[in-house]
């Protein structure tokens, strides 16, 4: 087994300024440690955009579940996937990355795992704070 080591680690606060959509749309079509690596410092960019709108772990997370349930292009349907404007249209945002991705179905579990990583770099973040 191989390990995957960042030998150069940033700051998660370096990665605010990532552009989350383009790196989730290519991230849904990569596989292995490529789109591992670029999902984990794409959740934490992010979890940065959810927190400066005020959005919590809970509903990112309740989000995912719903994923699970109905797929991306079912959660794009809701009509407010998340409570508030700017927050709804972040998630949409993010979700219509990974529709443009025009992957399998299969991978609607994909992006609910990594709506799931979001919300864990949310919970951390507060719980450190």
């Amino acid at each position: 087994m191989t390990s995957v080591r960042n030998r150069d680690p940033r700051p998660d606060t370096d990665l605010r300024d990532l552009d989350v959509e383009s790196a989730i749309t290519r991230g849904m079509s990569w596989t292995g440690a490529a789109r591992g690596a670029l999902f984990r410092e794409v959740a934490i960019a992010a979890s940065w955009q959810a927190e400066e709108l005020g959005v919590g772990p809970y509903p990112l997370s309740f989000l995912a579940r719903y994923v699970r349930a109905a797929g991306v292009r079912g959660a794009l349907g809701l009509p407010e996937p998340l409570i508030g404007a700017e927050p709804a249209e972040l998630v949409r945002n993010w979700m219509s990355a990974a529709v443009a991705a025009d992957t399998a179905p299969a991978d609607d579990d994909l992006f609910a795992q990594w709506l799931d990583a979001v919300a864990m770099f949310l919970a951390v973040r507060r719980t450190a704070s």
